[in-house]
């Protein structure tokens, strides 16, 4: 081949490159769609369902306390309880940040025994939001004073929830405790 067929040929090769490098640049990109789409409408129907689910739980709750015939009361959380020993002395109860010393069990509300209080007990524990006290649990114990003890029946919601504890207790499952506690370290 000649020299001068060799460059055009390059050429050629060079232009033909930059055109198809251009074209490729040029191109509009397009978002990709997501696979799911969240809507109002699914959003309304899944708060339906939790407060059916909800409502079906403390009624649940509700009817077992009445056949009980003892006088229960509603915490702050939903959860419902009822002293079984109770220290007639004012004494410090804990707070926010304080540790304590508590033991529990938990049963079905069929009366199925889930967790010994062996099996969880005792714990040592902050009452700040820290793994391994639930929030029902948490406020429970903020009303009780060293060696009382009480029975609390908490709604899924106050408990564990959706999730349940990822062992024996399962998903949206509503229980019954016996809770006794036994020291507080107040925090300053």
């Amino acid at each position: 081949m000649k020299k001068s067929s060799m460059k055009l040929l390059y050429k050629t090769v060079l232009v033909g490159v930059l055109l198809v490098s251009f074209y490729s640049c040029s191109k509009k990109v397009e978002a990709r769609k997501p696979i799911t789409n969240t809507t109002s409408s699914t959003i309304q129907e899944s708060i339906e369902i939790n407060k059916k689910l909800y409502a079906a739980e403390e009624e649940a709750i509700e009817t077992i306390i009445k056949d009980l015939d003892q006088e229960f009361q509603r915490g702050s959380t939903g959860f419902y309880y009822m002293f079984t020993k109770k220290d007639s002395v004012s004494g410090i109860q804990p707070k926010f940040g304080d540790r304590v010393t508590f033991e529990y069990d938990v049963t079905s509300l069929n009366g199925e025994v889930i967790y010994n209080k062996e099996d969880l007990s005792p714990i040592t524990k902050s009452l700040e939001q820290e793994y391994g006290v639930f929030r029902g649990m948490r406020e429970a114990l903020k009303l009780m004073q060293t060696d009382e003890e009480m029975i609390v029946y908490f709604p899924s919601y106050a408990a564990y929830g959706y999730y349940g504890d990822q062992n024996l207790i399962g998903p949206n499952t509503p229980f019954k405790s016996r809770v006794r506690l036994l020291g507080i370290n107040v925090e300053n």
